[in-house]
């Protein structure tokens, strides 16, 4: 079970149901109930937050690499 929650907090798991997303959204509009597109918004802004938040870790742990590196 761990497992699966390390998974879906993954970038690569998170970035890829972004665009599942947005794909339901762009090609599904009208068939998605007001209900729906809400819930695909949190989803999306949580998924959002946890890409950003790898995308920040890569950051620094790049900068502390190059900084090692050029010391």
């Amino acid at each position: 079970m761990a497992k699966k929650k390390e998974e879906q907090n993954s970038f690569e798991y998170s970035y890829k149901r972004l665009e599942e997303i947005l794909e339901k959204l762009e090609n599904q509009g009208e068939e998605n109930s007001l209900e729906d597109i809400l819930n695909y918004y949190q989803e999306g802004l949580k998924l959002l937050k946890i890409c950003r938040q790898k995308l920040s870790e890569a950051e620094l742990k790049i900068e502390k690499i190059n900084a090692e590196e050029l010391k």
